[in-house]
């Protein structure tokens, strides 16, 4: 297929323990398989960074840490704020880990005490200035709606929110959704639903009364439960994999703006 935009960013949001960062993985491994795009992940969950570990590439540096040293440094040779943003945008792009399929950089954690919102601030800034260097820019969001009212993934192109098949999930669907209107200038916003097992078809009238756009059905597969449990990188999950296979008939839809 052929991008209508690039860049063409993408952010993967939903209530923490519903398998966003699973599904990105899978995404992520999709791109790859299927196309030759340029595609950037970005792991910008600061409490619970897992996206590096499932796709097998752990950056050296990240963005929090770029934040702390350059401030550091900078303030200690008494340097402006536009040689500070400068020498941030440097070190950014030189934290990024590459390999033959993606590249990824993530936010990290604060080293110290305090909230995340200098190093949000940033990944807005980078989201917005990087992402010309790629085709497709795939972010792995922190669960729930902080980084969303916070506007950190303003400039996004598409909006995937990620619900398990309980109603609270879908709950949580609808005020990502509410906030995502308010606070970022996205051009197509749907869910997908993960674990799909049995009968939901209360789920799926529950998201038709929310008047929220279905995008996706991944199953439940033991595979993933496998990999997780031995502490494997879903990255190399097999293409036979029943989620994998799913998502793949999915994915001209979820890219389409």
């Amino acid at each position: 297929m052929e991008l209508k935009k690039t860049p063409l960013i993408i952010s993967v949001v939903g209530k923490g323990g519903v398998g966003k960062t699973i599904v990105t993985t899978l995404i992520a491994k999709a791109i790859s398989t299927l196309y030759k795009f340029k595609l950037l992940l970005i792991d910008a969950d600061p409490t619970h960074p897992h996206l590096s570990k499932m796709v097998d590439l752990v950056p050296e540096r990240s963005l929090e840490k770029i934040r702390a040293e350059v401030i550091e440094k900078s303030i200690a040779k008494g340097a402006d704020t536009q040689t500070i943003a400068e020498n941030i945008d440097f070190e950014v792009y030189s934290a990024i880990k590459e390999n033959k399929e993606f590249s990824l950089l993530s936010i990290g954690q604060p080293e110290g005490p305090g909230c995340f919102c200098p190093s949000n601030l940033l990944l807005r800034r980078v989201i917005e200035s990087i992402s010309t260097d790629f085709d497709i820019v795939l972010i792995d969001c922190e669960a729930g709606l902080e980084q969303i009212n916070r506007m950190v993934i303003q400039s996004v192109d598409i909006v995937l929110i990620i619900s398990d098949i309980s109603l609270r999930s879908i709950e949580t669907a609808n005020s990502i959704r509410k906030s995502a209107q308010k606070y970022s200038n996205y051009k197509k916003i749907g869910v997908i639903i993960n674990r799909v097992k049995d009968d939901i078809s209360i789920i799926l009238n529950k998201l038709k009364g929310y008047d929220l756009p279905l995008l996706a059905l991944v199953p439940e597969d033991e595979l993933i439960t496998k990999f997780d449990s031995e502490g494997r990188a879903l990255i190399s999950i097999p293409k036979e994999a029943v989620s994998f296979k799913k998502l793949t008939e999915y994915l001209d839809k979820l890219l389409e703006i």
